[in-house]
């Protein structure tokens, strides 16, 4: 007989969003089961080694503190392990970050969630769901030995691409007017680096070009981002590029064979032209494939590049953004900014995170409903939990009285210690 699982709350996904979402979900009272497809929680951040939480911070000069709430307890918990393993960073492109190391994250995150009393299951595959009357009824999940289905209340999707509003039918949105979607990007590690030497942009674009003139390659983009850690000689490099043409297994697989070997190119030319990284190794490539940008859920309200530019204040806002759009459309030029005012942040309506036409789903992550312009500013590690924390409560609050009112979801979040 096929196993079957009950929750008030199931989150899809144990990325940034979706721990934010269970977390918050369990704290409000509700009983939460989150499954997540690879071999530990962390999204991005573990499973594609970015090691820079953005967005914590108002960009530009004079930073604010704009994201807290399940954020701050995850640094918290981070610290616990170990006191280095955070580091507060103004980045090459002017704004603070906050580098963590991300193996330490992978407990972190494990301990987080089994000190919130949140059920969850990795190596799990969402493969379907039941949507009748214009709600979620269930969600068909598979491991390595069976299949099983998960029956919910209501339902997060923080999966990255929308894949639990796809399987159940529900609008979701791809790319911009054109159909385009931004760069994904394969991370890579490198250890014995001298951080002590010039590792900015500008150094990677001049042994890139090096590179390219002396004839190494499978050289793209020639500008990128450098991450490191005081004390540290590893590093993770931000470079090997692809535009993403579909999410299917042929696509994916064209990805991440592509972008694994420019990793090994990359490493070449910074061994033979960038000072301090002629004794470097790689030590880890990905291990999966960054996406900035797939599919979308069409919500109740889109949010807009206007939105984000002017700061825009909302009566139903339920958290903050920090970061200013950064647009990463080109596999040979660096990302473009849009700038804001420093020391601001915009609003993000309730409405951004409800399904326009499946009652009980929402969305959190960077498949919010936004613009393509928007959404390159609301895809970030620490936007990304804003919204997943504000879905994860909306849904506990939803599923216990009926109806998500944005009034008792915003008094939620700040007794839970959120911004908004």
């Amino acid at each position: 007989m096929q196993k079957e699982y009950f929750a008030d709350v199931f989150v899809a996904g144990g990325g940034p969003a979706g721990i934010a979402a269970a977390v918050g979900a369990s704290q409000a009272g509700a009983n939460v089961l989150l499954v997540e497809r690879n071999a530990c929680l962390g999204g991005e951040g573990t499973n594609a080694g970015i090691g820079a939480l953005c967005a914590v911070y108002t960009c530009g000069d004079n930073p604010v503190k704009c994201v807290a709430g399940v954020c701050d307890l995850v640094i918290d918990e981070l610290h616990r392990l170990a006191p280095n393993t955070t580091e507060e960073i103004v980045s090459a492109a002017g704004n603070k970050n906050i580098h963590f190391k991300p193996e330490y994250m992978k407990v972190a995150l494990d301990n987080l969630l089994d000190r919130n009393n949140v059920k969850y299951f990795l190596h799990t595959r969402i493969i379907g769901a039941k949507r009748e009357g214009g709600v979620i009824q269930s969600a068909a999940c598979q491991d390595d030995e069976d299949t099983f289905t998960v029956h919910a209340k209501t339902f997060v999707d923080a999966t990255g691409d929308a894949n639990l509003a796809h399987m159940a039918g529900a609008k979701t949105l791809w790319g911009d007017s054109e159909g385009k979607v931004m760069a994904a990007t394969l991370p890579f590690r490198l250890c014995g680096v001298d951080i002590t030497q010039d590792m900015s942009p500008n150094a990677v674009e001049r042994a890139v070009k090096a590179g390219k003139d002396a004839g190494i390659p499978n050289l793209t983009r020639e500008r990128g981002f450098i991450l490191k850690m005081s004390g540290s000689q590893e590093v993770i490099v931000l470079l090997p590029s692809v535009i993403p043409e579909g999410i299917d297994a042929e696509e994916l697989t064209r990805m991440e064979k592509f972008t694994r070997g420019q990793a090994v190119y990359y490493l070449e030319a910074f061994r033979r032209f960038m000072p301090g990284m002629e004794k470097a190794e790689l030590t880890m490539i990905g291990p999966s494939i960054g996406f900035r940008e797939t599919r979308r859920l069409a919500g109740k309200y889109m949010l807009t590049a206007d939105d984000v530019l002017s700061r825009k204040k909302s009566a139903e806002g339920i958290g903050r953004g920090g970061w200013k759009p950064e647009i990463h459309s080109s596999l040979n030029e660096a990302a473009v900014y849009l700038d804001v005012p420093g020391a601001s942040w915009y609003d993000i309506p309730l409405g951004c995170l409800q399904s326009a036409d499946t009652g009980n789903l929402y969305g959190a992550g960077r498949l919010i409903c936004a613009d393509s312009q928007a959404m390159a500013a609301s895809r970030v590690m620490g936007t990304c939990m804003v919204t997943g924390h504000a879905a994860g409560i909306a849904a506990a609050i939803q599923g216990e009285t009926g109806k998500a009112d944005v009034d008792a979801v915003r008094r939620e979040l700040i007794r839970q210690g959120a911004l908004i």
